[in-house]
């Protein structure tokens, strides 16, 4: 009786989670009508090459928003894809439940699984949190 009440209930959480998915999704949608039309976004990227000794830097990047998705994550991954392969982070649910993702994002720390790009003439920062180490 415990099981099939606990299967009932993990159900309803399912359907619950995929009709929040799907409220989002469509959202994300709307919002990227606004950012499709803007123009190409930049990325200002902490990195640091620990084989020259210099002292870390931001890179910047550019990509086309009309061909990535509407996340921070997605940019990222885009870049590692088609930009410079040599990009590292962590990633892994893509929903906001594991926290792989958390960096900086413009001073502020956040999931980039779930922060939306928000176009603008300046560059997005992204660096890692304050207390982590670059290695």
């Amino acid at each position: 009786f415990g099981s099939l009440r606990a299967r009932q209930f993990f159900g309803e959480m399912a359907l619950a989670s995929a009709a929040l998915r799907r409220n989002l999704f469509s959202r994300s949608f709307a919002a990227r009508g606004f950012a499709a039309a803007a123009s190409p976004q930049k990325f200002a990227i902490y990195r640091y090459d620990p084989d020259t000794q210099a002292k870390p830097f931001l890179q910047e990047y550019t990509i086309d928003l009309k061909t990535c998705g509407p996340m921070i994550l997605d940019a990222l991954i885009k870049i590692k894809d088609e930009v410079d392969t040599t990009l590292t982070f962590r990633r892994s649910c893509r929903e906001g439940i594991c926290g792989s993702c958390a960096m900086n994002i413009n001073g502020k720390n956040g999931l980039a699984c779930l922060l939306y790009i928000e176009p603008s003439a300046q560059a997005i920062e992204i660096q890692p949190l304050p207390h982590t180490y670059v290695v």
